[in-house]
């Protein structure tokens, strides 16, 4: 369909051209894994991605491969990839900044209230009463565990599929920091005893999100100029 659309470009020595439009990448080490795995694809030439258009220029043997394997390479490592459209690069980055804003919202509401539950072990001189402080960490966990499941989510998922391909990127010391500082608290929780950081996860979710927006919105003006 791609081709009868005259979205293959035929170069001149016999090789088929495309630019693609890529969805689900949001840092530098998106780039360079797409790039990489798309190059160690059998009768690939070329394959360059511009982080702030999203686009991705592939050139390929038709004789070795087709377009259809290339892009089912691309789902196998977690992206997707169509043929460029600026409308659909337009739809794209409105339905990422709505879903981006709205694990930001539910991060930085419950990173506050967390906050707020763990001022006094903070200002307490002798320290909270066992039944109280315990009160106020279960409190903590369950506002914890939907941010840490539903905000934090895109982190495991990158960090899952980085593992897959055994290429890890960024996501992965994310996704095991927040991991490990929310298991070990669940279990301080559990038991009555230890250290919790449950106002440090939120707030350190809710800052990776916020950091991504600002990137996001950057990028997105880079792209349409």
């Amino acid at each position: 369909a791609a081709a009868q659309a005259g979205l293959v470009r035929a170069t001149d020595d016999g090789k088929c051209e495309i630019s693609l439009l890529l969805e689900g990448i949001h840092c530098g080490a998106c780039i360079w894994l797409i790039e990489s795995w798309l190059a160690r694809q059998p009768g690939v030439m070329l394959a360059t991605v511009n982080f702030a258009a999203r686009r991705a220029r592939v050139v390929w043997d038709p004789a070795r491969t087709r377009l259809s394997d290339l892009l089912r390479s691309v789902v196998a490592i977690g992206y997707h990839a169509y043929p460029y459209d600026p409308a659909r690069r337009e739809a794209l980055a409105r339905r990422e900044s709505r879903v981006l804003l709205l694990r930001l919202a539910v991060a930085l509401l419950a990173m506050m209230q967390v906050m707020m539950f763990a001022v006094p072990t903070y200002i307490t001189v002798d320290g909270v009463e066992p039944a109280h402080r315990l009160l106020l960490e279960w409190a903590s966990l369950t506002l914890t565990l939907p941010t840490l499941t539903y905000s934090a989510a895109p982190f495991f998922r990158g960090a899952w599929r980085d593992l897959k391909v055994r290429r890890p990127g960024m996501d992965v010391p994310i996704a095991l920091g927040l991991a490990a500082a929310f298991f070990g608290s669940a279990w301080a929780t559990l038991h009555g005893e230890g250290t919790v950081y449950y106002d440090s996860v939120t707030m350190f979710i809710a800052l990776l999100l916020c950091a991504r927006y600002v990137e996001l919105v950057a990028r997105r003006r880079a792209g349409d100029a």
